[in-house]
């Protein structure tokens, strides 16, 4: 490989001899250019070649990081799960191509990464939706000056048009869902301008696994990814909810007297601290009730209004669970009353083998499974809980009650005890004050 410098006009540039294309024998050539003085594009040559010898050069491309991109989801998509792929995309699209997409794939450096993770956590908001969501504090508080001088919902949503340019596309129905939510006063943390940390940081990782991948395709010498700061996030533990052992027994008694049909699923949820896709994809043949054992080998998947049946994360997801002789009879009360009704069905039953079902066979939605346990909730009367709470639930009990955070672990199918133990962080005072009279009383 050579190089040699060449003055064209008042730029100097750097002409680089690469070896023959391998296919045909011709003759390739490469040029560097942006030099204001022979000094630095001689410079620039010397560090051409090191780079060359050292295996690092890459040869100047005109791709953006947006074209990059996309060639990056098309490799990829048949690598990850569906909900995974989902997810790199609408990232990728709403907070890197949308913000740094024009630039191209060699000009990153860590600079560029950390100017991006900068707008994203002061003004990375998604855009405003027709649900109310995504609008700014002044938008708001223009809405309510707006009607609180009388005008009209119609009349006010065309004022916001004028004067906001994030409102340009606002309607009264959605000004009215804006004020709904907000009628305490309060803008939620969905309208705030910035991407929470955990967002950016998410966000940082998948740009990571991208220039990995470009680095290793020759599209960049290095990975400027490793060098970026992005925010730290930290684990989710003071955000965990969870309800207290009366509270989930007082709701699981009152779920079987009220003869709920998915009672078996909330009582295997608590019992097991299953995720809510394992459950719902769950077939009799993963379930041995004679053993008191299950098998994770298969979840249902949520993408938006898609669903679909995928295997677990990882391979830690592909797991036994041992069952609790009551929740065996519970499960043995459900297998019977699914018999009962798919012969009340009859032909009609499109039989896949779940074990918690529509009346007709197939399998349950995800977020309408999460929509009737809310309900259920509200009903009862009891503090709110998300259905991915009884997990929490079933982790903060077991922790409470001295079971070893490896079980808890290995249960949960969580990759490390890291995560097991960085996401339940807020049950350690309690341990850490019993381990303390513990020790004190062996030896005082």
């Amino acid at each position: 490989m050579r190089g040699s410098v060449i003055k064209k006009g008042n730029q100097w540039y750097v002409k680089i001899e690469l070896d023959p294309d391998p296919a045909t024998g011709r003759r390739r050539q490469k040029w560097h250019s942006g030099y204001s003085t022979r000094r630095e594009a001689e410079r620039a040559r010397v560090d051409l070649l090191s780079k060359f010898d050292r295996g690092e050069y890459v040869e100047p491309s005109q791709q953006t990081v947006a074209e990059y991109f996309a060639d990056w989801l098309k490799a990829i998509e048949h690598t990850v799960r569906p909900s995974t792929f989902e997810s790199y995309s609408r990232n990728v699209n709403n907070h890197v191509v949308a913000y740094i997409g024009a630039t191209r794939l060699t000009k990153v450096d860590a600079g560029v990464l950390n100017g991006l993770y900068s707008q994203l956590l002061t003004s990375g908001r998604r855009r405003p939706s027709r649900t109310g969501t995504g609008y700014s504090r002044e938008v708001l508080d223009r809405a309510r000056s707006l009607r609180a001088d009388g005008l009209s919902l119609a009349r006010t949503a065309e004022r916001l048009r004028e004067e906001f340019v994030e409102a340009e596309h606002i309607t009264k129905d959605t000004l009215a869902s804006l004020l709904r939510r907000n009628a305490s006063g309060d803008v939620s943390s969905r309208s705030l301008p910035g991407l929470d940390r955990r967002t950016v940081n998410y966000v940082h990782t998948i740009v990571h696994r991208a220039f990995k991948d470009a680095v290793r395709w020759g599209r960049l010498a290095r990975n400027p990814a490793d060098a970026a700061n992005p925010p730290r996030s930290g684990q989710k533990s003071d955000g965990i909810q969870a309800w207290d052992a009366p509270t989930l027994r007082s709701f699981l008694e009152l779920s079987a007297r009220s003869n709920d049909r998915l009672h078996a699923l909330w009582v295997l949820l608590a019992t097991t601290g299953m995720r809510r896709g394992e459950a719902l994809g769950l077939r009799w043949t993963d379930l041995d009730l004679e053993a008191g054992r299950l098998r994770v080998v298969q979840t249902v998947i949520q993408m938006r209004s898609m669903v679909a049946i995928g295997e677990p994360k990882t391979a830690r997801g592909r797991r036994p669970i041992a069952l609790d002789k009551a929740t065996v009879v519970v499960m043995r009360e459900h297998r019977r009353k699914m018999l009962e009704e798919r012969l009340l069905v009859g032909p009609d039953f499109d039989d896949h083998g779940f074990v918690f079902h529509q009346p007709d066979g197939r399998w349950l939605h995800p977020d309408a499974v999460s929509e009737m346990f809310l309900r259920r909730v509200n009903s009862y009367g009891l503090p709110r809980l998300s259905l991915h709470g009884l997990r929490h639930t079933w982790a903060t009990l077991a922790l409470e009650q001295g079971i070893h955070p490896r079980v808890v672990q290995e249960r949960f199918g969580h990759s490390t005890i890291s995560i097991t133990l960085g996401m339940y962080s807020h049950v350690g005072p309690t341990l850490h004050d019993e381990a303390a009279e513990t020790i004190a009383g062996l030896v005082l």
